[in-house]
């Protein structure tokens, strides 16, 4: 078995996707949230429920912490264009929790509630 190098670990957010935002006829590019990044954003959440399974019960997060968290995801891991989080909560209702819930999944943190409850703005 070989080993994983330092090389290949610091690579995971160059990982970039493109991601069609219908609200704006337009094309943002995204990657996946580092460790450090992803404990930002659940700090912003704060305590999660876990399911029975273990995985995060994002159905009982609190919607206002949800709102901050995405927003929060969103500005991280944009690649093009690059926004601040209040930058982020200038775009049209419900763009920054898209692109914010894609982000996650492209980083491993799979919601399948909130991704069909947004469908593809």
């Amino acid at each position: 078995m070989r080993k994983l190098t330092k090389e290949e670990i610091l690579k995971g957010k160059e990982k970039h996707e493109t991601l069609r935002v219908d609200s704006y006829d337009a094309e943002v590019l995204i990657r996946p949230l580092t460790d450090g990044e992803l404990s930002q954003v659940f700090a912003v959440i704060g305590s999660i429920p876990l399911r029975n399974d273990g995985a995060p019960d994002t159905a009982k997060v609190d919607v206002t912490r949800n709102f901050e968290a995405l927003r929060l995801t969103t500005s991280l891991g944009l690649v093009e264009p690059k926004l601040s989080t209040e930058e982020v909560g200038e775009m049209k209702f419900g763009v920054p929790e898209f692109i914010g819930t894609k982000i996650l999944e492209l980083s491993g943190i799979h919601s399948g509630a909130a991704s069909k409850k947004k469908g593809s703005n």
